[in-house]
């Protein structure tokens, strides 16, 4: 029987009990003041005279608290970033700068100049020199490509298994949005027997490939040799015959043409994380939703939470988020576990002051704990140094 993740919320300031922690952890999600000099609730303002000074004893624990693999992830906008950058490439090492994610949220801004729309998620690794030697590569789920597939599926039905019909059918569908999709995916336009999404490529090796195969292959209808390209097939032999077993080459319609290679979608539908995407914020929107929980300006979106822990974390991740706030990270990492039977355990910090505990969080955890029953410890740290965050 397998046990679940157990989750920490140690309440009291995080200067306190950062330096209390031992263990290391692989992702660590910053979502520090952003020092905006206006209210967030009613009990206390966000605005600090000097910002840096009050983030740098905090994040000096980040280098002893991560895995050898271990991951930082921080919520930020324009006002901080700089300074953010500054102090995490002093604690990190600026050759440890992954990349700063800008998410354009898209909500309307008061500003007479400019719409400000954008956050940043600027990332950093303990050793991305040693990460980059393992192989280690970030996918990410391509949207467009989920919508090709389902779309593909349902022509499939439609044509009740016939590929032919399947394929009219889709490419009626794609017609019309092949100006907005990318000219990458509008490339799979093809239904094989299996009823798979497929492109054709060509399957010449090119000119500084060492291992090729110059065999010829056999048309399936004619029983005579295909031409072979000049520079060889990019894949061996070896290569070939799996190809060949699992219907990946497609042969045209006599032993004349050069076969092509079957590139299937659902075999490319991640690719590497984009430094620039657009979502729109459904923070505040999915907090109001939980019942019993308060109103809190600017609660982080589970979905773009969650679409960057998985992408940069294992699914037993043990993950630390020292300011806390609304509780999302909990959440994030819940319904991460849910989705994908995975072992993630948070140990979030959270300061008691506005009520947040009370109003906020505590709605939050039990609405967690009841969605996915994932039990939450919390613990409460004798006060020492209060302190003001967002």
């Amino acid at each position: 029987m397998s046990t679940s993740p157990q989750h920490t919320v140690r309440v009291g300031d995080n200067l306190d009990v950062l330096a209390t922690l031992t263990e290391p952890f692989d992702l660590i999600y910053l979502d520090p003041p952003y020092n905006t000099g206006g209210r967030v609730v009613q009990a206390y303002t966000d605005r600090f005279d000097d910002w840096t000074g009050f983030m740098a004893p905090r994040l000096v624990h980040l280098p002893r608290l991560l895995t050898e693999a271990g991951i930082v992830i921080a919520s930020i906008d324009d006002r901080e970033v700089h300074h953010l950058r500054v102090l995490l490439d002093d604690l990190l090492g600026a050759h440890n700068h992954v990349g700063t994610i800008v998410w354009d949220g898209s909500t309307i801004n008061a500003n007479h100049l400019l719409s400000v729309s954008h956050d940043y998620l600027v990332i950093y690794a303990k050793d991305l020199a040693a990460i980059k030697a393992t192989g280690t590569r970030w996918r990410q789920e391509r949207p467009d490509a989920s919508t090709m597939l389902e779309a593909a599926d349902s022509a499939w039905r439609a044509g009740h298994g016939n590929a032919d019909e399947a394929q009219k059918r889709f490419r009626a569908w794609l017609l019309p949005r092949r100006a907005v999709l990318p000219r990458g995916l509008t490339e799979y336009d093809r239904i094989d027997e299996n009823g798979s999404l497929y492109r054709v490529s060509d399957p010449g090796a090119p000119s500084e490939q060492a291992s090729r195969s110059f065999r010829p292959l056999q048309h399936p209808v004619t029983g005579r040799d295909c031409p072979v390209p000049k520079r060889g097939w990019r894949m061996n032999d070896a290569s070939m015959d799996r190809m060949l077993e699992e219907g990946r080459i497609e042969f045209g319609p006599d032993h004349t043409t050069q076969p092509k290679l079957k590139r299937m979608l659902k075999d490319n539908s991640t690719a590497v994380p984009r430094s620039v995407f657009r979502q729109e914020r459904e923070g505040a929107r999915h907090l109001a939703r939980v019942e019993g929980a308060a109103d809190f300006p600017f609660p982080k979106d589970v979905h773009v939470l969650a679409r960057w822990f998985d992408t940069v974390a294992a699914s037993d991740a043990r993950i630390l988020d020292p300011f806390l706030g609304s509780g999302t990270t909990l959440e994030v990492a819940m319904s991460l576990n849910a989705s994908d039977g995975g072992a993630r355990s948070v140990t979030g910090i959270a300061l008691d002051e506005g009520s947040i505990i009370e109003d906020v969080l505590l709605p939050r955890i039990r609405h967690c704990e009841q969605n996915y029953q994932e039990p939450v410890t919390m613990s409460r740290e004798a006060p020492r140094s209060p302190t003001v965050v967002a």
